[in-house]
């Protein structure tokens, strides 16, 4: 598996409730935006132009990104159905792109910049990215990801449970956390390779070649 990256800024460091996790400046009811790897390309492309593309030139635009021929008949076509019967729809409904006869570009003031995200988009050149995106793309496991980055060893369901329950959010009791680690958060990172959980000793391990929060 390539490496999975979950970056925060390099100032950034745990300790405090000032401290901002990973994407904190998005709304978490984006996230779901940020799960496709498609929407994290179209926000990319979107990001660096300061004109309204048409759907034609924003399909081109991703062809040559994702895979180098712009020329690809049927590639193309896949693409700019998907974006205006999916992706587009659903980032215009989130006020993050304005979608108009006269084009498409991102909101004056977008809840998903493309700053926020751009670190997400080394997950789309692997051939999983979806499932990963689907994954690790979630307030808590982006959280615990960078508390066990943070610490540089294996921690225990317990020490991680307490660190999580010890903020605000959606697991801010102890014992909740330890539960939802168990039975949804744990296996579900472990599944896609970037952790590992011994349901024995209750050690959790992040894989040094998957995972990089802190740069």
């Amino acid at each position: 598996m390539q490496g999975l990256v979950c970056v925060m800024s390099s100032d950034a460091h745990l300790g405090g409730d000032s401290t901002p996790d990973p994407l904190a400046d998005v709304p978490t009811e984006c996230y779901e935006i940020l799960r496709h790897p498609r929407r994290l390309r179209i926000l990319e492309v979107l990001g660096t132009r300061q004109t309204r593309l048409d759907l034609s030139e924003l399909t081109t635009e991703l062809l040559e990104r994702t895979t180098g021929d712009s020329s690809n008949g049927q590639a193309r076509q896949e693409i700019r159905i998907t974006l205006a019967h999916n992706h587009l729809p659903r980032l215009d409904d989130y006020d993050i792109v304005d979608w108009t006869d006269e084009g498409i570009a991102l909101v004056d003031e977008p809840p998903v910049h493309p700053a926020d995200i751009s670190v997400l988009l080394e997950l789309c050149d692997s051939e999983n990215a979806e499932r990963l995106l689907e994954t690790v793309v979630d307030p808590v496991r982006m959280r615990l990801l960078l508390l066990l980055e943070n610490e540089d060893r294996p921690l225990s369901i317990d020490q991680l449970a307490a660190q999580l329950g010890s903020r605000d959010g959606p697991l801010s009791d102890p014992n909740q956390a330890k539960i939802a680690l168990h039975h949804s958060h744990l296996p579900a990172l472990a599944d896609v390779g970037v952790l590992s959980y011994d349901h024995d000793s209750g050690l959790v391990t992040r894989y040094d070649h998957a995972v990089s929060i802190v740069q």
